[in-house]
């Protein structure tokens, strides 16, 4: 009889405690989707070979659109036809040349290597 009279006794218990708790409820909720940001990097290296003839090097330079050659060796060439003849100019003479290529909100590096 003391079994029976305890065991009710547990049943009712947990039917209050279920009876009494709170509400759950879970929402995922999705994250801002981010925007892709095309990045490009900061040093690009262009290694161009001694059979390179020095007036197809500034071909060589791969520009995106809106993007112009802003210095050369920390020289600002005045229009894109001046930066085309100083590259010539400095393949002539071999070693590297140093651009800095802008466009945009962003500026990038571009090393020359000629052989």
């Amino acid at each position: 009889m003391l079994f029976r009279v305890l065991t009710i006794g547990l049943c009712a218990a947990c039917v209050v405690l279920l009876a009494t708790l709170p509400t759950v409820r879970v929402e995922q909720v999705e994250p801002r989707a981010r925007r892709a940001i095309a990045r490009s990097p900061a040093l690009s290296v262009v290694d161009v070979a001694a059979e390179v003839a020095p007036d197809s090097v500034p071909a060589l330079v791969r520009l995106a659109r809106g993007e112009w050659i802003q210095a050369i060796d920390d020289r600002l060439p005045r229009d894109a036809v001046e930066a085309d003849k100083m590259i010539r100019a400095g393949a002539h003479r071999r070693g590297f040349l140093d651009l800095t290529v802008a466009g945009g909100a962003r500026e990038r590096r571009v090393l020359l290597l000629i052989h």
